[in-house]
């Protein structure tokens, strides 16, 4: 009889559709997301100024010389993606790699956007960018149903796509 009763209490207790996450782990993904950004921001600098344009854009091969920023693009953003996928590991974050990979589909391109700005605003609008990319990302991947989660986080980064193209 104490069994039952145990057993009973035990199916009455509500999960919350919700992982809980305190105010410290937000900011935390938050920072990790600035980081990133930041990161990628400066890579992505330095390698379409001193490796693939230098490479490419040589007498030999000047037809590539425009694919050079598109290549740097790809390795920052592959590079930046581990590290922010080891970055919300280490704090502790719910689905990580869900976070980081919604965010770069989302921002994909960006770098292209503001190639125009001096070296030192592009990041700080990407570092920007992306602490709220891993905010809003992380936050709506708290939803315990992964379906609904990913419905989500996909709506939202078309919606996000949409206005960096338009």
């Amino acid at each position: 009889m104490v069994k039952e009763a145990v057993h009973e209490d035990a199916t009455d207790a509500r999960v919350s559709p919700l992982v809980s996450m305190s105010r410290r782990e937000l900011i935390g993904m938050i920072l990790v997301g600035v980081a990133v950004g930041a990161i990628i921001s400066v890579l992505y600098f330095l390698l379409n100024k001193f490796i693939f344009s230098a490479v490419l854009c040589r007498p030999q091969s000047t037809a590539d010389c425009g694919q050079a920023p598109n290549y740097a693009m790809i390795v920052t953003m592959l590079v930046g993606s581990i590290g922010g996928v080891v970055g919300l590991a280490r704090t502790r974050i719910y689905r990580p790699l869900l976070i980081v990979i919604v965010s770069v589909i989302a921002l994909w391109g960006i770098q292209n956007v503001l190639m125009g700005l001096d070296w030192y605003w592009a990041m700080m609008i990407t570092a920007v960018f992306f602490g709220l990319a891993y905010g809003v990302f992380g936050w709506l991947a708290r939803i315990r149903n992964f379906i609904l989660a990913i419905v989500l986080v996909a709506v939202l980064t078309v919606l996000v796509r949409w206005v960096l193209v338009a």
